[in-house]
């Protein structure tokens, strides 16, 4: 053990600020955002336990909702959702923002989620019966303004909740393009933020058995442990943003405006996203389980707050080992066998809880070894997430992050029928509001005040409805093939195609030459390798570096294969195709007539399809026929004249750019002199800074506006002009492959540089150690001086 922590600790030390060699993330960065993640996940946790759904049982007992109430809300919310979201993924994809598409929103929008959430539980809801004594619209005025209300409070988190839980949950997307560091991380990160939900988890079952009779459901509970949450929350979610960056495989030069319909229509066609999204579609019952435990003490009474939280103690705890496991699982068996695997053990796990359910052991023995098995998944969905999005900027040149919770969220309206289940269930068996139980319903599960018998029955209906939910869940991860080894040569692609087009701008940097001229040159010296045969009679050690060995050749071929794929097959076709498009020029573009795109689209549609390759070949020209038809109509709606079908330049939205980051940063030097004087109580310099302000506030809305106005220039163009922009990208790719040789000349002076920088960095590491370490010496020499000084008076 010792051998193994010495060597980690002195790595720590070393690469605090730099990354290990092959990686992307300093330890610093890890440290930041597992541990920010508990700050997190605090807000998450408490956010997540108000959103309006047909399982949320905290709101209906808590707050006073009927469950049928909470599904036509749930319904409402639903439906706003989806614009929503359409708002948030085109803010993160046309961001333009220094800190990245994620990191700001940290706390932009963390903030406000833990605020709502504290405002949601803290609302004196028993007032309303007496503040609006009068029945609405058939109901007591009260309960009407409540249900207002709580809708108010869920389209307020449908927004910042999700696009704060969106953020910090698909950072790690951007943080490292490497797979099996992605996953490495998640899994650190998942060990450290689930203290977050176990803490709370622990805590509240205490708290209910103090102010509430073990019930966790009552709104007292929340409004005592919320604030605590809150403010651990808000300050851990700053510790994340103040140390972590991005890092997105792109080329520097490229500035890509993504129009909404078109990054819609790309995520709909990756065929990775939907098989992610159905599985949680078709798994939507699996929840159902999750209310049996709290349900055995609360009606059941079988045990009490206290061992509740023991529970959760314990469960949390297998989690844990869960979480250790995963990346472990991920190299031997790879994903898509750990997901089928671990899916599986869970269908097995919630069908066992009917064996002894009215037995406190028996239920955390079977939810220990289903959250052990869960807790995988907590690691692999996000890093799968990743691998798609990678595998989608590979396929189709653009990088779009934002638009895949689009999409599942319109796909998610399956959710609105699949979602009526429950409550249906439910109310067959007498469990709503009204029914004269108390708790939103719930109390008629009460063994003691309740219905003789009920609360089995309902356990046992859960436990099989989780159970087929379960297994539905995993079926679609059959048909999932991105593999690690594919992944990694999409990674390795990209940073090519990076160097490449950067060097075609004239924007390079040496860490990017130094990347890809290693690539291609390892890969070109392995890609005609035999693979080595793998058997059983060989060492652990030799095993596994012959299967090492073998991936590098699979993907050496993968790299390639890009390297050569505009000399044959579909892509050599794409290339003379747009090519012969791309010297037509613009006006080319602009002459097209309807009629004509109307007749290739036709003649498209008649190519044969019997074969891959010709079935690529005909979604080419299809795809390519539609876009020239989305074209003309753009053309018509926006270019009057062929002399006004000019490509915009980026020179007058980088000055509007530079300018408002001008005037953020004045702002922000203001802000914090008006707080100083407001301080210092310096009337004179309040009114002086509150002019300035205002000036300052006023041209940032001019600058705004047009900047916006100069995007939508772009915007504009990008739609109208896309079949040849497509056309323009595909030759300037082809040609700038052209360049490798001289951009390998100038490998030795990067690769010089690039060592001499970090050499540098190490030295100024070790310069501010020595100096830290000569502050210490000189405190504690203080301190002894001090010491005896004191001792001889």
């Amino acid at each position: 053990m010792l051998s193994k922590i010495k060597p980690l600790l002195s790595d720590v030390k070393t690469y605090w600020k730099i990354p290990l060699p092959g990686r992307y993330m300093t330890f610093k960065e890890i440290i930041a955002y597992a541990g920010g993640g508990i700050g997190a996940y605090f807000i998450i946790t408490m956010a997540s336990r108000l959103i309006v759904s047909t399982t949320n049982l905290l709101v209906s007992g808590a707050v006073g909702i009927s469950l049928t109430d909470m599904y036509v809300l749930y319904l409402i919310s639903t439906f706003a959702n989806i614009p929503l979201t359409a708002v948030r993924a085109n803010m993160v994809d046309n961001s333009r923002n220094r800190a990245g598409k994620y990191r700001p929103y940290l706390l932009t929008m963390g903030i406000p989620t833990a605020i709502i959430s504290l405002v949601y539980v803290w609302f004196p809801y028993e007032s309303l019966y007496t503040w609006f004594p009068n029945p609405i619209f058939g109901m007591e005025g009260g309960y009407f303004v409540k249900l207002v209300l709580v809708l108010i409070f869920n389209l307020l988190l449908q927004f910042f909740f999700n696009f704060f839980n969106d953020a910090f949950t698909n950072l790690i997307h951007v943080l490292s393009p490497n797979t099996q560091e992605r996953t490495d991380v998640l899994a650190v990160k998942a060990v450290v933020y689930s203290l977050a939900p176990s803490i709370m988890n622990i805590i509240t079952p205490i708290v209910a058995k103090r102010i509430a009779d073990n019930n966790v459901y009552d709104i007292a509970v929340l409004r005592f442990t919320y604030p605590f949450f809150a403010v651990f929350g808000i300050a851990l979610t700053i510790f994340i943003f103040a140390n972590t960056s991005e890092k997105i495989i792109q080329a520097r030069s490229r500035v890509v405006q993504v129009r909404f319909v078109d990054a819609f229509k790309e995520v709909a066609k990756n065929k990775y996203f939907w098989i992610i999204a159905l599985a949680g579609w078709l798994g939507f019952l699996e929840g159902a389980y999750s209310s049996i435990l709290e349900w055995s003490v609360t009606f059941g009474h079988v045990g009490d707050g206290d061992q509740l939280a023991l529970i959760y103690t314990i469960t949390g705890n297998a989690s844990l080992w869960g979480m250790l496991l995963a990346p472990v699982a991920v190299r031997r068996f790879g994903k898509k066998k750990v997901l089928v695997g671990v899916n599986l053990m869970n269908v097995i796990c919630i069908l066992a809880m009917g064996i002894r359910k009215e037995s406190l052991i028996w239920l955390t023995v079977c939810i220990y070894i289903n959250y052990l098995f869960g807790a995988f998944e907590q690691i692999l969905s996000p890093a799968i997430q990743a691998d798609i999005r990678d595998y989608h900027q590979y396929k189709t040149g653009v990088r779009v992050d934002g638009m895949f919770a689009t999409v599942a969220t319109i796909g998610g309206m399956v959710t609105l029928i699949t979602s009526s289940v429950l409550p249906f269930v439910y109310e067959s068996y007498g469990i709503y509001e009204g029914n004269g139980y108390g708790t939103g319903g719930l109390g008629i599960l009460d063994i003691n005040t309740g219905e003789p018998g009920l609360l089995p029955k309902v356990m046992n209906a859960l436990i099989v409805m989780a159970a087929v939910g379960a297994f539905l869940n995993v079926v679609p991860y059959f048909f999932y093939d991105l593999h690690e080894k594919q992944q990694k040569g999409i990674v390795r692609a990209l940073k090519i195609r990076a160097m490449f087009e950067d060097y075609g701008n004239g924007v390079t940097n040496n860490k990017t030459i130094i990347e890809a001229i290693d690539i291609i040159r390892d890969a070109r010296e392995k890609v005609n390798s035999e693979l080595v045969a793998v058997d059983k009679s060989m060492g652990k050690k030799e095993r596994s570096a012959a299967k090492e060995a073998n991936e590098e050749i699979e993907i050496s071929r993968l790299v390639c294969a890009e390297l050569e794929k505009f000399e044959k097959g579909i892509d050599k076709i794409k290339y003379e195709e747009s090519l012969t498009f791309y010297q037509g020029g613009l006006m080319g573009l602009y002459e097209l007539k309807k009629e004509d795109i109307l007749t290739e689209l036709a003649s498209a549609r008649e190519l044969p399809k019997a074969t891959a390759e010709e079935k690529e070949y005909r979604k080419y020209r299809i795809d390519t026929a539609k876009n020239k038809l989305s074209a003309r109509k753009a053309i018509d709606k926006y270019y009057g004249t062929p002399e006004s079908f000019v490509q915009p330049g980026y020179e007058e939205l980088d000055r509007l750019f530079d300018r408002e980051d001008e005037l953020n940063a004045e702002l922000k030097a203001l802000y914090e002199a008006k707080a100083a004087a407001k301080k210092a109580k310096d009337s004179y310099a309040l009114k002086d800074i509150g002019e300035k302000l205002k000036a300052y506030e006023d041209e940032r809305k001019e600058i705004q506006k047009a900047t916006k106005a100069e995007m939508d220039k772009h915007a504009f163009f990008a739609r109208a002009a896309k079949p040849y922009l497509d056309a323009e990208r595909i030759v300037k790719e082809k040609e700038n492959t052209t360049h490798f040789e001289e951009i390998a000349a100038k490998y030795d002076e990067a690769k010089a540089a690039e060592e001499a920088e970090l050499q540098a960095q190490l030295e100024e590491a070790k310069r501010l150690e020595a100096e830290k370490a000569e502050k210490a010496a000189a405190i504690k020499a203080e301190k002894v001086a001090a010491k005896a000084e004191k001792k001889n008076r």
